[in-house]
């Protein structure tokens, strides 16, 4: 079976699949600083992407079976950056994580002059999203930099769950559960920039 997806009139969905894997692991090894899939199939996909560095880490996962779109897209700069976006009209499994060193200014230091200290508060924040769709539309993205940003959206069927939690003087969390018919919006910040 595998050698009729390189022989001349071979499955066509074969090739296809082999090239984007090669693809894939070409922009691997060359340790590239974007890196963008498109994938859309009748039959079945899973896809993954993890990164971290000094700032946090993030980690994404789908499945999905039937007819299905999958679009994902990660940049590294001064920040790093993870798209996700799935539209499928069979079921999907989708999770998400990511953290980050949270960075933010804490004005109520009187005279850092004569201390020596900066005026900048320090924490971790994490936020995570995961869920069983069985038709619809999830599109995910995640900001690691000096702070923490980025928004899940679900619209669909199924059942999600969705939370984020800082850590610092100041501890905020959230958590959440969702099923049946849904319009899900979570936009997030922390630390950062506005």
């Amino acid at each position: 079976m595998i050698s009729s997806f390189f022989i001349s009139g071979g499955n066509m969905k074969g090739e296809y699949c082999a090239l984007a894997l090669i693809c894939l692991v070409i922009s691997g090894l060359a340790g590239a600083d974007y890196l963008a899939t498109t994938i859309s199939t009748d039959g079945s996909v899973m896809l993954a992407s993890a990164g971290s560095d000094a700032n946090g880490s993030f980690a994404s996962r789908v499945m999905a079976s039937d007819r299905a779109e999958v679009y994902r897209s990660v940049s590294e700069s001064d920040e790093t950056e993870s798209d996700l976006t799935v539209i499928s009209s069979g079921p999907m499994l989708f999770s998400d994580f990511a953290s980050a060193i949270w960075k933010g200014s804490n004005l109520n230091k009187v005279c850092t002059l004569l201390t020596g200290q900066d005026d900048q508060d320090e924490g971790e924040v994490s936020v995570y999203s995961s869920g069983i769709i069985r038709r619809g539309e999830v599109d995910t993205v995640r900001q690691v930099g000096s702070g923490l940003s980025g928004q899940t959206s679900v619209n669909g069927t199924g059942l999600m769950v969705l939370g984020s939690q800082s850590e610092s003087n100041r501890s905020l969390e959230n958590r959440g559960f969702v099923s049946g018919n849904m319009s899900v919006q979570d936009l997030f910040r922390y630390g950062g920039r506005l």
